[in-house]
C-alpha cells in the first residue's frame, strides 16, 4: 500500500493532441476501449509534458487522411499521482521500465494481460488520480495519464489556444 511519501501532488501546464473543431471533446476519455493505462471500461486522458511529447506520442497513429490536428494546452491542478519516471517509485511498486513500456496491444491479441493494466488497476483502487511516465521511445519526454478528473480532487481545464501538430513528424518529410 501506498503512502503519502509515495504520492506527487501535480499542478502544471501538460498538452494534448486532438483534431481542430473537436475542441469540445478535448477532455473526454480515450476513445479506444482498451490503451496503455486503461481496459475493461475504465477511463484515461493521456497528456504529455509538452508539445513535442503529443508529436512522438502520436506519429504510430497519424494517418494522412485524418483532419488537421492541433496540440492543446491543459492546466492540471491538484492531481495525486506517483511518478514512475522515479526509478524509487518503480521499485516500490515492483515494476520496471521494460514493464511500463510494455507492448500492450500485442500482449492483448495473444490474450495476456498487460502489466501496465496490472499496475494501473492497483493505482486506481488505491485512489490515485493518475501517473507520470517517461515516453517509450524518447525517455527524455514525460506523459501524465489520469484515471479522474474534474470530478473532484483533480482539476484539468483546457488554457489557451492549440499549437499547430505536424502530421509528418519524425518521418523525415519536410
Amino acid at each position: 500500500m501506498l503512502d503519502a511519501r509515495h504520492i506527487t501532488r501535480i499542478s502544471g501546464r501538460y498538452w494534448r493532441a486532438g483534431f481542430i473543431g473537436n475542441e469540445a471533446s478535448l477532455l473526454a476519455p480515450a476513445g479506444a476501449p482498451r490503451g496503455r493505462w486503461h481496459h475493461k471500461g475504465q477511463q484515461a486522458l493521456y497528456l504529455s509534458g509538452s508539445p513535442e511529447g503529443c508529436q512522438v506520442a502520436l506519429r504510430v497513429y497519424v494517418d494522412p487522411q485524418d483532419p488537421p490536428r492541433g496540440i492543446f494546452p491543459f492546466l492540471i491542478q491538484n492531481a495525486a499521482i506517483v511518478d514512475l519516471r522515479r526509478p524509487d517509485m518503480r521499485e516500490i511498486l515492483e515494476t520496471s521500465l521494460e514493464e511500463i513500456h510494455a507492448f500492450w496491444a500485442d500482449l492483448h491479441a495473444k490474450g495476456q494481460l498487460s502489466p501496465t493494466w496490472t499496475l494501473s488497476d492497483r493505482l486506481r483502487d488505491e485512489g490515485l488520480d493518475g501517473l507520470l511516465t517517461p515516453s517509450r521511445s524518447r525517455p527524455d519526454l514525460t506523459h501524465l495519464t489520469l484515471f479522474r478528473w474534474n470530478d473532484g480532487r483533480a482539476r484539468v481545464t483546457q488554457e489557451g489556444s492549440h499549437l499547430p501538430f505536424d502530421p509528418n513528424y519524425g518521418l523525415g518529410v519536410t
